[in-house]
């Protein structure tokens, strides 16, 4: 064994001390106030899918103020999804009604959509039994979050009030 001189043993007794000792000086405050305490539960984000219509100005709008057409010529609108996440599968559905009492045809309304900055093929609808002409646009595969615009074109062949309404749904193609 290894001869120690008698300083070297103090030192080496000494900081085992010290560090023994050392919690106990650092909790050396007494509580002077009661202890409170909070609970939490925390829940994912829930995935939303949110729609807005897209003024001139690229304000998001909740109902786009009247716009008015010359019957044949067309209007482009923009339709912008905020979403929380990444969806698959979606196809946006327009329902179109007539608000002047006249019943709409499926020939009213024309949908046309930008695909790549070029206009694809018109779409017409069916009229349901509701008396609504009902679009459906072409699939995306993807629609990425957070912010994802739809551009489109619609031509209005007849003279009359309309109403536009949009919808995304999740319906695999």
């Amino acid at each position: 064994m290894l001869k120690m001189n008698k300083l070297t043993k103090v030192l080496l007794l000494s900081s085992a001390l010290l560090l023994a000792a050392s919690p106990t000086y650092a909790a050396s405050g007494r509580p002077v106030s009661n202890t409170i305490t909070a609970s939490f539960k925390v829940n994912p984000v829930a995935p939303s899918f949110v729609l807005k219509w897209v003024d001139s100005e690229n304000q998001e709008l909740e109902t786009l103020p009247l716009q008015t057409v010359t019957s044949g010529e067309n209007k482009d609108v923009k339709v912008r999804a905020t979403t929380s996440k990444t969806y698959t599968d979606i196809q946006l559905l327009f329902t179109i009604t007539r608000t002047d009492g006249t019943a709409i045809t499926a020939n009213d309304v024309e949908l046309n959509e930008y695909v790549n900055n070029s206009l694809g093929l018109p779409r017409t609808g069916e009229v349901g039994g509701d008396g609504k002409l009902t679009i459906y646009t072409r699939y995306y595969q993807t629609v990425t979050s957070p912010v994802h615009d739809f551009l489109y074109n619609l031509k209005f062949n007849n003279t009359g009030e309309y109403e536009i309404s949009v919808v995304a749904l999740n319906s695999p193609a």
